[in-house]
């Protein structure tokens, strides 16, 4: 890695608040998911491939829950409103490559916050992704799905629920579910037995990061 290749991680790291070893790894994650809005009775399923940032993240969460057309109003509100913004941010994304891309100030996406669940066996947990300014974002939260996705067991056979709201529910906890493990429980597949993934890439785990139990 060159000099100025490590002086551009070294703007990431700072960009993000945290270690960048997961975002170097490539190719970076898939995982499937569903996706909808708080209170919402249509769950599309879609293959999240990118982890840039966390605006770019719940860009491509509203995106693909428009694209489904199963929310009708949702479909109908990001067409008009946010589809031109969309087509001009991939394109940006698909112009920048390598490092430079982490380091992207995506504009604000139409939501402010997508949270994750992943259904672990007998708990489920939880993994808030904020919008953020432009600009440094270690609030954002981007570092900690990656951790558990790349250190914490998950099977490529795992689906995740993604809530997506357009306020901030958890009161600034970014793991804090935003509801009971009831109200999400009837939408998880049974749990596959498959064995996790080995985990990819030579980067060591981040500092102090031990895998869920």
């Amino acid at each position: 890695m060159s000099s100025d290749e490590l002086e551009r991680w070294a703007q990431v790291a700072e960009v993000a608040g945290g270690p960048v070893e997961d975002l170097q790894i490539t190719p970076q994650a898939s995982i499937q998911c569903y996706v909808g809005r708080q209170l919402s009775f249509s769950w599309p399923q879609t293959v999240i491939t990118e982890w840039i940032n966390e605006n770019h993240l719940i860009w491509t969460l509203c995106a693909a829950l428009a694209d489904s057309g199963l929310d009708r109003e949702w479909t109908q509100g990001f067409d008009l409103y946010f589809r031109s913004q969309w087509v001009q941010i991939q394109s940006t994304v698909q112009q920048t490559q390598g490092v430079d891309r982490f380091l992207l100030d995506i504009p604000a996406p139409p939501m402010f916050m997508a949270v994750f669940a992943h259904n672990t066996g007998p708990t489920i947990r939880y993994h808030s992704i904020m919008s953020t300014h432009a600009g440094t974002r270690p609030g954002g939260g981007l570092l900690y799905p990656l951790r558990h996705l790349y250190h914490g067991g998950v099977s490529p056979a795992d689906v995740f629920i993604v809530v997506l709201y357009d306020g901030d529910v958890t009161g600034g906890a970014p793991q804090l579910p935003p509801s009971s493990d009831s109200d999400l429980a009837d939408l998880f597949p049974e749990r596959y037995a498959t064995p996790p993934p080995p985990y990819r890439g030579t980067s060591p785990a981040p500092p102090d990061y031990a895998p869920p139990s």
